[in-house]
C-alpha cells in the first residue's frame, strides 16, 4: 500500500487517492482535471466484489464528479458484475454525471457487456484524457 494511504472502513465507499483491497479485487480512485475521477479495478468483478465498486462509484457521481471507469485490469466479470455497472448507468443519468469506459477494455469483459446491451450505454474510448496536453476530456454522447 502507498505510503500515507490507510486501509478504508469496508462499510464505507473509497474516497479518492484511497486503495480499497480485498484479495483479489481492488478499486483505486485518482482524481483527475475538469471534474473528472479514473476508477481503477482490478481483479475479479463478481458477486462478493460488485458491491464495492457500486458503492464507490455512486459516491463519486453523487458528488458530481464525472466516472471514467477503467476495468483494463479485470480478470473475470459476472452477472453481479454486469448488475452492477447496469445500476451505475442508471445513477449516472439519474444525477446527470457521466459514466465512460477506458478504451482498454478486456475482451472478456467488452463481449459480456455487448451480448447483455450495455455499451451502447456507456461511452467507450477515452483513455488518457491528458493525449492532447489539454486535460480535458472530448464530448462523448450523453448516457
Amino acid at each position: 500500500m502507498p505510503a500515507g494511504s490507510h486501509t478504508p472502513d469496508p462499510c464505507q465507499p473509497p474516497h479518492s487517492g484511497d486503495i480499497y483491497s480485498a484479495t483479489p479485487f481492488a478499486v483505486v480512485l485518482e482524481p483527475m482535471p475538469d471534474g473528472w475521477v479514473r476508477v481503477r479495478v482490478r481483479g475479479e468483478l463478481a458477486l462478493d466484489s460488485s458491491s464495492t465498486l457500486e458503492r464507490a462509484v455512486e459516491a463519486e457521481l453523487m458528488a458530481d464528479s464525472h466516472v471514467l471507469l477503467d476495468l483494463s485490469a479485470i480478470d473475470f466479470i459476472d452477472s453481479a458484475g454486469l448488475r452492477a455497472m447496469t445500476a451505475l448507468v442508471r445513477t449516472a443519468k439519474a444525477s446527470g454525471r457521466k459514466l465512460r469506459l477506458s478504451a482498454d477494455l478486456p475482451a472478456h469483459a467488452r463481449r459480456l457487456m455487448e451480448i447483455v446491451g450495455l455499451l451502447p450505454f456507456v461511452p467507450i474510448g477515452i483513455d488518457d484524457p491528458w493525449g492532447d496536453g489539454s486535460g480535458s476530456l472530448p464530448d462523448a454522447p450523453a448516457i
